[in-house]
């Protein structure tokens, strides 16, 4: 083959893989994101799963109080699937116990239910008065403590989540994650020109680790992000079901604690 042959065939072949290179899906995009295509649905979660002993929760003396109000709670969704029997919940003032119950009886059968707790809280407190309260949670599977403050309105005999439902947000007190923020993603959404169907994903990573994982039906345009500590690096990837692509968007923010929404008793 002579020399203009081969300067030819060189030229072909460098022209087939530029074009290769362009058109494909795995590429870094030149506006902050990359696109890469799978096989399958991936399976993001959050690994709640702690280090935590079962915590010594001593029942208070009843006879150092003089009234009491009940507040029945709910498990909220995201921990149900790892609910048990050897679950713990808890009421403090302070350090002080003013609470501690297993998993509800259910009516007219000698079996818990592993999501409903009825506590019965013991108080001197004068009727009317501000009180800050700390409800937590022990998850025996996860080997974690759950834990929500707030300040209530203390009223004597007051019965809170028997009539309506009182389901407070647990995870955004998780002693794993102790950070939370909520990330607007409709930004990315632009910048990407996707349009959200049913079927898709989003989730944040820092690294590889999951942080928080949502869909189209649930995130309203805010995905909450769950952090060990302040100033993590987020990552968001998003699944597109219809073409099967994964969009990730790197260090799109910071974790920070400014968007940490309050319990409330009501």
């Amino acid at each position: 083959m002579n020399k203009k042959n081969i300067l030819y065939s060189t030229v072909i072949l460098l022209a087939s893989l530029t074009f290769e290179a362009c058109g494909s899906d795995d590429e870094p995009k030149t506006d902050g994101y990359t696109v890469t295509t799978v096989s399958e649905a991936p399976t993001w979660q959050i690994d709640w799963r702690g280090n935590e002993e079962r915590p010594d929760w001593q029942e208070p003396d009843i006879e150092n109080y003089e009234n009491w109000s009940i507040i029945k709670v709910q498990i909220e969704d995201a921990l149900i699937p790892y609910t048990s029997t050897d679950d713990l919940m808890a009421i403090f003032v302070a350090d002080e116990c003013r609470a501690v119950q297993g998993p509800a009886l259910v009516l007219g059968s000698p079996e818990q239910n592993t999501t409903t707790y009825l506590l019965k809280a013991w108080g001197n407190e004068n009727d009317g008065e501000q009180l800050v309260v700390t409800l937590k949670y022990y998850n025996a599977q996860l080997k974690q403590v759950f834990a929500r403050t707030a300040t209530i309105t203390y009223l004597i005999g007051r019965d809170i989540g028997v009539g309506t439902d009182f389901i407070p947000q647990l995870t955004y007190g998780s002693s794993k994650y102790p950070v939370v923020q909520t990330f607007d993603i409709t930004a990315l959404f632009v910048k990407a020109s996707i349009t959200p169907a049913v079927d898709d994903l989003i989730a944040a990573f820092v690294g590889d680790e999951c942080r928080g994982v949502s869909n189209k039906e649930s995130d309203d345009g805010l995905l909450t992000i769950f952090g060990r500590k302040e100033g993590e690096n987020i990552t968001i990837r998003y699944y597109q079901a219809a073409t099967g692509k994964i969009y990730t968007f790197p260090d799109v923010t910071k974790m920070d604690n400014k968007q940490l929404s309050s319990i409330t008793f009501q």
